[in-house]
């Protein structure tokens, strides 16, 4: 009924498979450099990759790079405004302190032997956490039995305003502490991930822009986690540097846009 012309995915193998029996052109916009199935499979079948421009791998010529990151896409300001009165419709109080906690399952192929909080961790954090401040959790599995009633219960589809209106992010998530750091909320993000053979968008957001902290170690993740709570101005500070960091790199989308409509 309507003719498709591109395909458009972050880094779809469906998508991939499909330009192996069609004319149609693919594009993706991968963000990971971790991801064995996309360096392996995806990119090599898509028309063009679309990447953030500090992107470590290469491509070749249908490889279009782009400053700022791909969560810019829902995130920048002319695209997602904050609501204070929604945040607080959901139960929550912008006016005190509230920390978002978030711990993956580590299930993906890509996390095969690597890690996060363990019980003991997650546990530490929570009980200091939650004695200047309440705590919300955002968890893809099971949590202690003692921690459930952390666990955060809103729609998935207004996380980004309880991010924006939070004093502190901490989390073993890649994409979540990336939107944190992005929506102006001082940001700690602890996994085996972190390194010396660290993805990029995290090196750059904590070296260029300073909005994120990157610790393999829980005990550093939790000296960090102390210092921001301690320190009033830092959310302030963390909002400063998000408008820095789109003064930079501008909108994504328009240029996204500009690279597919050319094809």
């Amino acid at each position: 009924k309507n003719k498709i012309n591109i395909i458009v995915s972050k880094a779809s193998p469906y998508a991939a498979i499909i330009s192996l029996f069609t004319k149609l052109n693919t594009v993706i916009t991968p963000d990971s450099e971790v991801v064995t199935l996309t360096k392996k499979i995806v990119a090599p079948l898509a028309s063009v990759v679309i990447t953030p421009d500090n992107y470590s791998l290469n491509y070749g010529s249908k490889h279009k790079k782009v400053s700022g990151l791909l969560e810019d896409c829902y995130l920048h300001p002319t695209v997602f405004t904050p609501d204070g009165s929604l945040v607080e419709k959901l139960g929550f109080s912008p006016q005190k302190p509230y920390y978002i906690l978030r711990f993956i399952s580590w299930d993906a192929s890509h996390d095969i032997n690597k890690y996060g909080f363990t019980n003991k961790e997650k546990i530490k954090l929570v009980q200091y956490l939650s004695k200047s401040g309440d705590v919300y959790i955002s968890s893809e599995g099971l949590l202690p039995s003692e921690l459930e009633k952390y666990r955060i219960k809103i729609p998935a589809s207004k996380i980004h305003h309880v991010l924006h209106f939070a004093t502190l992010y901490v989390g073993d998530s890649q994409t979540m502490a990336t939107e944190s750091a992005l929506l102006g909320t001082p940001s700690i993000r602890y996994n085996s991930f972190v390194g010396e053979n660290d993805m990029s968008n995290f090196v750059l957001l904590e070296h260029k822009f300073k909005l994120l902290k990157n610790y393999s170690n829980f005990t550093d993740a939790f000296n960090c986690a102390k210092n921001f709570i301690s320190n009033s101005n830092n959310k302030m500070e963390w909002l400063n540097k998000r408008d820095n960091y789109y003064d930079c790199v501008g909108n994504i989308n328009e240029k996204i846009f500009s690279i597919i409509s050319s094809k």
